[in-house]
This record gives structure tokens, C-alpha cells and sequence, in this order.
């Protein structure tokens, strides 16, 4: 009898242990992996110092790229007046974004992503979709971040960020309607054609 209690034990024990696992899922994984490398390069004690900002900011550029599906965020941030694209117009409005769009959130990471503590409370899956909610602890607050991310080739690509309930492919495509129904496209265009050349992120 003892020894049937103590199997049970074991076999409860070992069930949440992998309900765990599966609750974190491979997104989640995604998710870890990508701010983990971004820490990383912030405490990098080789990269430290404002005369290292550049390899940082290079450093982790290349991170987020390959982590966030920018196709996907272009297309979505121009909402419907993605159709009325032709392919050539799409091609650059594509490459302006995802400048605009690596610059920007670079700059976010470097200036208030150091190493913080980062509580990862939940994953939801939903056909080739996956939710993944964080937690950033800090000192004085906690910040919810939410991380969209999509089944890509495989791989797991971030295509939207909720950062305490804001979504900044949702603050694009507002600042960008806006554009084009006061002025138009081509007006929304010139506007990112410049900024890209102020903050120097042409590629």
C-alpha cells in the first residue's frame, strides 16, 4: 500500500511537471530566448559605456530582426490601404518600416531593458497563433508586456507587441491613417522617407 502512494505521488509530480512545460510551449521559449540574448548584450561587461552604445545598438538590431516578423507588421500597421499597393510600392513601404520600426525599438530596448526580472505567466495557442504574457518587475512597478506571435517557416516570429495594453502595430496603423486621410499615401511616404533619413537607419 506505501509503496502504491508513493508511485501515485510520483506520477502526479511528474504530470505537472510536464503540463508545465507544455504550458510554457515553444513560443514562450521564443519569447525567453530573444530577451535573454538582449540582456545578455546590455550586461556584456565588454559592451558597457556610452562609447559602446553603437555595438549594442548593433548588436541587438540583429536580435530583434531576426525575431520579429516585420512583413507581417508592415502590412498590418497600413491596414487597408495595403491592397491598393502596387508590388514595387509595397517593396518600399516594406524596407522604410522595417527601419523605422528596428530603429525605434531598438532605442526602447537599450534605454529600459537592462536586467530586469521577467516573470513569463502565460502562453495561449489558437491555429498557428500563440499570446504570450509577461511580467517586468522592477523595483518600483510591474509592466504587463504581451508578445503576438505567429507560426512562421516554422519558427516562431513575434508580429506585435502590447506593452501595458498598448499594441504598437496598432499605434502605426492610427498614426498612419491619419496621415493618409488628411493628406495622402504618398504624403505618409515623404513623412518616413525623412525620418529614415534623420535617425540615419536606411539600410
Amino acid at each position: 500500500m506505501r509503496r502504491k502512494i508513493i508511485v501515485l505521488i510520483i506520477c502526479l509530480l511528474t504530470l505537472v511537471f510536464f503540463s508545465g512545460l507544455v504550458h510554457a510551449g515553444p513560443a514562450t521559449d521564443r519569447i525567453r530566448d530573444m530577451l535573454e540574448k538582449v540582456m545578455s548584450i546590455q550586461t556584456d561587461p565588454q559592451l558597457q559605456g556610452p562609447e559602446q552604445r553603437e555595438q549594442r545598438r548593433t548588436a541587438t538590431k540583429a536580435v530583434i530582426a531576426a525575431n520579429f516578423d516585420l512583413e507581417d507588421m508592415a502590412k498590418n500597421a497600413l491596414d487597408q490601404s495595403w491592397s491598393k499597393l502596387t508590388g514595387p510600392q509595397r517593396l518600399e513601404f516594406k524596407s522604410i518600416f522595417q527601419d523605422l520600426f528596428l530603429d525605434s525599438y531598438t532605442r526602447l530596448v537599450l534605454d529600459f531593458l537592462k536586467k530586469e526580472e521577467i516573470h513569463y505567466t502565460k502562453e495561449e495557442l489558437n491555429q498557428g497563433r500563440a499570446l504570450v504574457k509577461t511580467t517586468i518587475v522592477r523595483a518600483s512597478d510591474e509592466i504587463q508586456v504581451e508578445y503576438w506571435v505567429a507560426s512562421v517557416k516554422r519558427e516562431w516570429l513575434v508580429q506585435d507587441v502590447k506593452i501595458d495594453g498598448v499594441s504598437i502595430v496598432e499605434k502605426y496603423r492610427k498614426s498612419f491613417a491619419r496621415v493618409i486621410t488628411q493628406e495622402s499615401y504618398e504624403a505618409l511616404l515623404q513623412k518616413m522617407r525623412t525620418q529614415q533619413k534623420a535617425t540615419g537607419s536606411s539600410s
